[in-house]
């Protein structure tokens, strides 16, 4: 009987481990992705384009 207490500890410790690495990969990648969209509007080399203009 404790071995089957301890496997299911083991699942659930394992799942929310594993859920936590899964968010913190995420709010990396949505870090990264807002400091991509900051440096493009700071660039000096681009110029709004002139589509949608007849």
């Amino acid at each position: 009987m404790s071995e089957f207490l301890f496997f299911i500890i083991g699942i659930m410790l394992g799942g929310v481990v594993g859920v936590v690495m899964m968010c913190l990969v995420q709010i990396n990648r949505l870090s990264e992705r807002k400091g991509d969209a900051d440096a493009e509007t700071k660039r000096a080399d681009t110029f709004p384009s002139d589509r949608g203009r007849s």
